[in-house]
């Protein structure tokens, strides 16, 4: 069985986290890269609007996508839209992923981007633009499909797909799938850092060991009873520990901003495809709310309810990506936007 980047290197400090003996209840399959990728890049570049703004702000980000796409020559990137972000405003978000070193740090400097960023930063713009921006080592980054055929995010620019995998469906297995875990507990270290703040923007540098997740849901060839299951069982649980991360998660989980999005077709129009973006302050914290908040045990359970009824024939699709980033070279910049935006929310006054 392939095991992808969860096989690199045999030496361990703390143990695995999986039970004796343990069979999935579900299937799951990781992304695989080769052994020649050792970092990547990805960015969540948006814009932040009210509601009347709408129509003209998504021709901004659909230019930002073309810009991504022929100038950056970025491995993917998909357009989202968040309704309702912890501001009370909306956003337009482009994700973009790049393989190659250093070509998100190339594109960010080319005429054509500053050109971009300059003509929607003027102060007293009615939208906002940020700009969050990682660079994670493999070593410290997962995936997760419940379906070896399911494409989404980074899983566009993978080598390959693994086999099904053991390490999941059990308290600890997203830690276990990160390589460094083996030998570092990946504690939280300082704080979010202001490096530079004016009259309309704000850069800022995130804490050692910030987690990002980007957790989805694809229902687009989801049909009959599991569609309809879905929406009755699984689609309010999940809404409402979103809304909990998003509007209570800093206060009592160490969530610093949740983002729940629908991917966009071409156009504007909203997929049947929705995913949360979050940022927890560390790993554990992420793990804890996970294995012990009510919000969340109320998603999984539904869902573990939901899937084995439907086992290899189920039609959604399910997927994250998790990493743990060093500090070094992640750094996000808020320009117009409204007080405690991503992660301005972590930023201790």
């Amino acid at each position: 069985m392939r095991q992808n980047n969860l096989s690199r290197g045999s030496e361990r400090t703390y143990p695995l986290r999986m039970p004796p003996g343990w069979e999935p209840p579900v299937p799951a399959f990781s992304s695989e890269f080769g052994a020649a990728t050792n970092e990547i890049s990805m960015a969540v570049i948006g814009c932040q609007f009210s509601r009347p703004h709408r129509d003209r702000l998504y021709e901004i980000v659909a230019g930002l996508e073309l810009l991504l796409r022929k100038v950056g020559e970025a491995d993917h990137v998909d357009l989202s839209e968040c309704p309702i972000d912890g501001t009370g405003h909306s956003q337009f978000v482009a994700t973009c992923y790049w393989l190659k070193p250093d070509a998100m740090a190339k594109f960010f400097d080319t005429t054509d981007f500053k050109a971009f960023w300059a003509r929607h930063s003027t102060e007293g713009l009615a939208y906002g633009v940020f700009r969050e921006f990682f660079n994670i080592p493999m070593k410290r980054f997962e995936t997760l499909h419940s379906g070896p055929d399911h494409i989404v995010g980074i899983a566009h620019a993978r080598q390959s797909v693994s086999d099904p995998i053991l390490r999941h469906a059990y308290w600890g297995s997203m830690r276990d799938r990160i390589e460094e875990s083996a030998t570092d507990e990946l504690e939280p270290v300082g704080d979010i850092e202001v490096l530079e703040k004016g009259p309309n923007r704000i850069v800022v540098r995130p804490n050692q060991n910030l987690a990002v997740i980007r957790s989805g849901q694809d229902l687009t060839k989801a049909t009959g009873v599991e569609r309809e299951e879905y929406f009755s069982d699984i689609e309010p649980v999940l809404k409402a520990g979103m809304k909990f991360l998003r509007d209570n998660g800093l206060e009592e989980v160490n969530c610093i901003d949740c983002r729940y999005m629908s991917l966009l077709e071409e156009g504007g129009t909203r997929k049947d495809h929705t995913y949360g973006l979050a940022y927890f302050r560390s790993l554990k914290d992420l793990e804890q709310w996970a294995e012990f908040h009510p919000t969340h045990l109320a998603i999984f359970n539904a869902f573990m309810e939901f899937a084995p009824r439907y086992g290899p024939e189920m039609r959604s699709r399910y997927w994250h990506e998790v990493s743990v980033l060093p500090a070094v070279s992640q750094i996000a910049e808020y320009i117009n936007c409204a007080p405690g935006t991503g992660l301005l929310s972590g930023v201790r006054n």
